[in-house]
């Protein structure tokens, strides 16, 4: 018997397919496969996808199912309130707002005051998803925050346009034991106001807008007007923050609050306490008051100003501030003015800035300090927000360049040689 040192062969069983069953099998394994991995993200496709809710109720009510798509009440309306919980669960979805006058009357949780926890239901309305908010104009669509609380408290990136925010009380405290901040905003991402008034609103710290940290605020044709605070009585940015074409006028720092340091009576109109860059380009701060310092603006970052007054150090270059083509005039403490206060922070001027004091320290090309803008009221005079007019023979006129393409009105610049400083174009 002669040995073999290969194994003997298997015969291989064949498995007969012919070629009209070959194709159609794969094709239908294939489908069935397709069917499984498809099916799903299309049905969660269908459940996120932005939407657009268009309010046909001024009154505050809840929506009945904040996950059926729909933005509809018990009562089968869509209120404000309701559009928001919808589009809390469809991000990037769209809120339109008819003419009208939105009032909350929905008053905050006691019990939910001293935390950060967000309850849409009740006292401000909580944006938790990126969202779109499309007024018909600042002086036909009001959101009024109805002295309950503030009135929105943003925890996504948003964009309000042609619509006015006012009547809010900040209620519910970021921290403990500290005042509540954001009177009419409060802003923990990346926002967008234009042609936008925010008006009338009070918190303990950022009347009209307060920005916390890591926030960013698009202030674009807009006025921040006549809120109060015990600091930042317009706008506190603690992040990055750009305001091109707008006004901030008449808003207040009180110090009723008796808070030590800095952490009350500064930043009338604004107050920077970050080390992002905050800018401004043809804008107009003025009218603002303020009880210890930078009634029209305040920069210092992480309040290093509380601290005791050392030699260089104050001059490190912390914070950043940069102006341009900006008024910021007549802005006082009691009867003195006070325009600009900073401590490690750097004001840097872009030229053609005035300043009718000299604590902004301007000294770039076609800067103006000690100069008087010659500026009228606060008023309507013409566009979607109040806007404060330059007056025949200001310094502001024809003496600005490199501005954006229209003033804060939609009027076109420039009317004259060259555009204003300001927000504001004169014209004949």
């Amino acid at each position: 018997m002669r040995f073999s040192p290969f194994p003997p062969k298997r015969k291989k069983r064949r498995i007969s397919m012919t070629r009209s069953t070959a194709p159609s099998a794969l094709a239908a394994l294939l489908a069935a496969f397709a069917g499984t991995v498809a099916a799903a993200p299309a049905s969660a496709q269908a459940a996120s996808a932005p939407l657009i809710f268009t309010v046909d109720s001024t009154q505050d009510a809840v929506d009945a199912d904040a996950s059926d798509r729909a933005c509809r009440t018990a009562a089968g309306t869509c209120t404000l309130r309701a559009a928001v919980m919808a589009a809390n669960a469809q991000p990037g979805s769209t809120i339109k707002l008819p003419a009208g006058r939105y009032r909350l009357t929905i008053p905050p949780d006691p019990g939910q005051l001293n935390t950060r926890q967000a309850d849409p239901t009740r006292g401000d309305l909580n944006v938790t998803a990126p969202t779109t908010f499309q007024g018909v104009g600042a002086r036909e669509t009001i959101i009024d925050g109805n002295q309950i609380d503030r009135v929105f408290r943003m925890g996504a990136d948003t964009s309000l346009s042609d619509l006015t925010i006012t009547g809010g009380v900040a209620k519910q405290r970021e921290v403990r034991f500290t005042d509540p901040g954001g009177g009419g905003i409060a802003n923990s991402k990346n926002m967008t106001l234009r042609r936008v008034t925010v008006t009338g609103n009070t918190a303990g710290y950022g009347g009209g807008i307060f920005n916390i940290p890591r926030s960013n605020l698009n202030l674009i044709d807009s006025t921040v007007s006549r809120n109060t605070s015990g600091e930042a009585g317009g706008i506190r940015f603690d992040s990055t923050g750009t305001v091109i074409n707008s006004t901030i006028a008449d808003n207040r720092v009180t110090d009723d609050w008796q808070r030590p340091g800095s952490l009350a009576g500064y930043g009338g109109g604004v107050d920077i306490r970050g080390r992002g860059l905050v800018s401004f380009r043809n804008s107009t701060i003025t009218g603002n008051t303020a009880t210890i310092g930078g009634a029209g603006i305040n920069i210092a970052p992480a309040y290093l100003d509380s601290l005791p007054p050392v030699t260089d150090g104050r001059d490190v270059p912390l914070g950043h501030l940069s102006l341009h083509n900006t008024i910021i005039a007549d802005n006082t403490i009691g009867q003195a003015g006070s325009n600009c206060k900073s401590a490690f922070a750097t004001i840097e001027s872009l030229g053609n800035n005035i300043d009718s004091g000299d604590g902004c320290r301007l000294r770039a090309r076609g800067d103006l300090s000690r100069r008087d803008p010659q500026l009228a009221p606060l008023a309507n005079n013409g566009g979607p927000t109040d806007t404060v007019a330059l007056l025949r023979g200001s310094p502001a006129i024809d003496a600005a360049s490199d501005c954006p393409t229209a003033d804060q009105r939609g009027v076109q610049r420039p009317q004259g040689r060259a555009c204003d400083i300001g927000a504001f174009e004169y014209r004949d």
